[in-house]
């Protein structure tokens, strides 16, 4: 089912903590401007270029002065490239391995059921990720999915003679604090490699937006098997130990209409309320595997929890059983809300420090998604409430890019 492919990649021949970054779409104007003045080579200048309308050619001009200066290098040779990460759980409190293998993955419509996402995308950010495609040839940024680990990909790694060929780590780097690169480019190898996935899916974890934008890409500019249909990717194992997915919070700029006691009101028809202190929200909201919203507000909290789950027409249980799904389709409304002004962290203490503060005048706490729930959403053609999911440590940027070429 999903065709996988060893690939040339295009890194840096000098790989040093100055020149990596986040993904685009988690890096704001402040830290964009860190991070461009960090070093004149850092990978924000191609993956979040300025210039206003002409910034996509900017971005096409400056990796093509990268590559003739030698700053960035083609690998010789087609290889599968295993990296690994090592972060600090947040949740956990302990540090953690993840491993994945970038490959080049053949772009599939998600109706072909080869490629399943979880997640709604937004026209403007796929036409900005198109655009900077288009100008440059050049996917600047992989994207990460998960995979069923099976018989035949244990198979194929087992006897794989990976060379190291970059390790980068410190305090200061964003997702996680040591990455580590190597590659395998024995043929016979490979192949088996390749062969593994014959029989796969693979669930998008992050990168929606790049994945629909490289499908639009290849569908204009490729046909089925050409380089334009194939872009790079992370795949993990589903079963891999270091698999982290962080609760999302939301902060919110009003409170809903009426008293608490309106509120209670209105949710106890459907809903469980208890009463809890701030404090003790998270540690609560634990002892109820999933089930239950922690809502803080400056004079109380509460724990609110569905007395049922009431069957959705169209809608898969995994999807209405989520606590983000909940909250939006049924929680919100029920209190009153109609479209508020919201911020998102992931960090339940700085969502009730900022309530208590007034800089957010309410703040719903959500439990971190089951990667079962995310495999059956999906799976069934579901898709998640925005900001469901938030992948930690996220791919480190700069340490892989691919030119589409023939």
């Amino acid at each position: 089912m999903a065709i996988v492919r060893a690939f040339r990649a295009t890194r840096f021949a000098r790989l040093i903590p100055e020149v990596v970054a986040p993904p685009y779409d988690v890096i704001d104007e402040s830290l964009r401007a860190d991070l461009a003045e960090r070093n004149p080579y850092n990978i924000v200048h191609l993956t979040l270029p300025q210039g206003g309308e002409q910034r996509y050619e900017n971005a096409a001009r400056l990796l093509q002065h990268w590559l003739a200066e030698g700053v960035l290098r083609r690998d010789d040779e087609p290889a599968i490239y295993r990296y690994t990460q090592r972060f600090f759980d947040p949740l956990t409190q302990t540090y953690r391995t993840r491993t994945g293998y970038f490959v080049l993955l053949h772009t599939e419509p998600y109706e072909n059921g080869v490629v399943l996402p979880h997640e709604q995308t937004f026209p403007g950010v796929k036409e900005d990720r198109f655009r900077l495609l288009q100008a440059t040839r050049t996917h600047l940024e992989t994207i990460f999915g998960l995979f069923e680990n099976t018989p035949a990909f244990q198979e194929a790694i087992a006897d794989a003679l990976w060379e190291p060929i970059a390790q980068v780590e410190g305090e200061e780097l964003f997702e996680g604090d040591a990455h580590r690169l190597e590659r395998l480019t024995n043929p016979i190898q490979v192949m088996h490699f390749e062969r593994a996935f014959e029989d796969a899916r693979v669930w998008i974890a992050d990168g929606h937006h790049r994945y629909e934008t490289a499908l639009r890409f290849g569908q204009t500019y490729g046909t089925d098997g050409s380089p334009e249909r194939f872009l790079p990717i992370l795949l993990v194992p589903l079963d891999d130990p270091g698999l982290v997915i962080l609760p999302t919070h939301r902060l919110l700029s009003e409170l809903p209409p009426g008293s608490p006691h309106d509120w209670q009101a209105r949710l106890s028809e459907e809903f469980e309320i208890d009463t809890v202190a701030p404090g003790a929200v998270v540690s609560q909201m634990a002892q109820y595997g999933g089930e239950a919203i922690g809502f803080v507000w400056r004079e109380g909290a509460w724990l609110i929890r569905p007395k049922a789950y009431p069957p959705v027409s169209g809608q898969p249980d995994a999807l209405t059983r989520l606590d983000s799904w909940v909250l939006h389709a049924r929680v919100m409304p029920a209190l009153g809300y109609h479209e508020p002004s919201k911020t998102y962290t992931r960090s339940a203490e700085e969502a009730i420090e900022a309530v208590r503060t007034g800089k957010a005048q309410a703040a719903f706490l959500l439990n971190p998604p089951p990667l079962s729930a995310l495999q059956q959403i999906a799976s069934a053609g579901g898709k998640m409430p925005h900001k469901s999911t938030y992948f930690y440590p996220k791919v480190l940027s700069g340490l892989i890019l691919w030119q589409v070429r023939a």
